[in-house]
């Protein structure tokens, strides 16, 4: 546990593991990912620096941040604060298009970059969604919408699974420092007023870019156009998966992340399992026959 005292923010962040740096910049509204388990298995091979964004949990604002480019400037004087010259980059959601303005705005920051569940224009689809998440962050009650934006970001194939799981994240949750969605809402306010223009979209790092096949919020479509604007940047698709596929498959996910930061090799990605493509408790055509 630690804070580091920047221009604009104290920035509260944690460090794991060993290795070559790797900057995990979290989603919307996300707290400091050092005890998610994905990011336990990363800090076998890496030295995680995990900080909470301006605003969010126990990061504290000096001054309101009005675009990603804010954030992007909290990260290089953590970096600098760390006496870390470079280091690998990984984002998803919000995380992935701050991480994709980082690696435009500091190339010489950035080794390799992972992009998850992002993308780098929005057109109406993209703005109709954002609306609606804004929407029910102001007419709903709080655990209302944190349980909308749960469904949303799930897989239907994870959610069938284990219909209760969901209630159990929330009460996880309510039981940490949440975020107030007032600072979520500014978050939203700075990723729509960023949009890049053609002309600047320009990223030299190895880039490695992760889709969720059942990607509600952000269609694997527009995630494969981000990667087709990335010169020589390899999609990957997850099979099965929602916004998050490193909270439903880290298992078939971590390896091909960790030999692309590693190596620059993108190890294939598992098949999803056909079998857990069956909702539990549901009979199939087979056994409903035979009985």
């Amino acid at each position: 546990m630690a804070w580091a005292n920047l221009t604009d923010t104290r920035c509260y962040y944690e460090l794991l593991g060993q290795g070559e740096a790797l900057v995990l910049i979290p989603g919307l509204g996300a707290l400091c990912r050092a005890d998610d388990p994905d990011a336990v298995e990363l800090a076998n091979d890496f030295t995680l620096v995990c900080p909470e964004l301006r605003g969010i949990g126990r990061s504290r604002v000096k001054r309101t941040p009005t675009s990603l480019a804010d954030y992007c400037s909290d990260l290089v004087e953590l970096l600098d604060h760390l006496q870390v010259e470079r280091a690998h980059v990984m984002g998803l959601s919000l995380g992935g298009t701050i991480a994709q303005r980082f690696a435009v705005d500091h190339p010489g920051r950035v080794n390799r970059l992972v992009l998850v569940s992002c993308a780098h224009r929005f057109g109406p689809f993209l703005r109709e969604m954002a609306t609606l998440v804004g929407h029910t962050m102001r007419h709903f009650p709080p655990r209302l919408f944190r349980r909308t934006l749960e469904l949303l970001g799930s897989s239907p194939l994870y959610m069938d699974a284990d219909p209760e799981r969901i209630d159990r994240k929330l009460q996880a949750r309510a039981n940490s420092c949440e975020p107030s969605l007032h600072a979520v809402a500014q978050q939203l306010r700075c990723l729509v007023a960023s949009e890049p223009d053609e002309q600047s979209f320009r990223i030299t790092a190895e880039t490695l870019v992760i889709a969720g096949e059942y990607d509600a919020l952000i269609p694997h479509c527009y995630v494969r156009r981000m990667a087709d604007a990335i010169a020589g940047s390899t999609f990957v698709m997850v099979e099965g998966a929602g916004h998050n596929p490193f909270a439903e498959c880290a298992e078939r996910l971590l390896p091909t992340v960790v030999s692309f930061l590693k190596t620059g090799v993108v190890k294939p990605i598992p098949p999803f399992p056909q079998s857990d493509a069956i909702p539990s408790g549901r009979a199939t055509t087979k056994e409903r026959k035979s009985a």
